[in-house]
């Protein structure tokens, strides 16, 4: 389920470590009910950067038609040098607000607009390099209901970043089961918590926000800094 209004964003959408992102013309979207959903993205390389897609303002991605499209045609359909398919993934959150643009299709799937950002995010070739902190820009408020499971990477330093989705490789699509499984570097804990109230991390476009990615290729926003 969603609400949407029209937001011109003069800021970016990414900025900070992983550079700047071309301001753009943005929908602020709000998408509720959406836990355990599954989403997909298309990720179009250039020389300099990389421009993300993502399908979750149309509702769950089609996991058929992902499993039969190859970068490869993709990448030519779209002129790009190459390209990448992320997913299929599951939002973590129950309720979010984020900024998204253009629609294009890709092998039939309807995507829009997420991000732009510079070829440094890529790291060593497939998203952010794992345990290494990032600082964003980008405009994205997500809620998680009190009572409900959220998963959360703390590092070294007592710093508390929340999953904001999760792949197919945690085991029976319960990230529960992610505790002493997934590798986590010396110092780290990957924990499983209730909050006893709507825990709320908002993001706002014009103010660094820090992020971190694990070794399946999830992604975490910070809650709590030490």
């Amino acid at each position: 389920m969603r609400t949407k209004s029209i937001l011109a964003l003069a800021a970016a959408l990414a900025i900070g470590t992983w550079g700047i992102a071309k301001a753009q013309q943005s929908e602020s979207i709000t998408l509720t009910e959406i836990r355990g959903m599954v989403f997909c993205e298309f990720l179009l390389i250039s020389e300099t950067d990389v421009t993300i897609y993502n399908t979750s303002a149309d509702g769950p991605c089609d996991l058929d038609a992902f499993s039969r499209i190859d970068p490869g045609d993709l990448a030519r359909e779209h002129g790009a040098r190459k390209a990448q398919l992320n997913g299929p993934k599951y939002w973590i959150m129950d309720e979010q607000t984020l900024g998204l643009g253009e629609a294009r299709n890709f092998g039939g799937i309807k995507a829009r607009l997420a991000a732009k950002l510079p070829l440094a995010a890529l790291g060593s070739g497939e998203g952010a390099d794992p345990y290494k902190p990032y600082v964003t820009k980008k405009a994205q408020r997500m809620v998680f209901k009190a009572g409900r499971p959220v998963y959360e990477l703390v590092d070294a330093k007592g710093n508390i970043f929340v999953m904001n989705a999760f792949g197919d490789r945690v085991p029976d699509n319960d990230p529960a089961r992610l505790d002493g499984v997934l590798p986590v570097p010396d110092g780290w804990t990957y924990r499983v918590r209730s909050p006893e109230r709507d825990l709320v991390i908002d993001q706002k476009g014009d103010v660094d926000s820090s992020m971190v990615g694990d070794a399946y290729r999830q992604y975490y926003s910070l809650e709590t800094a030490k």
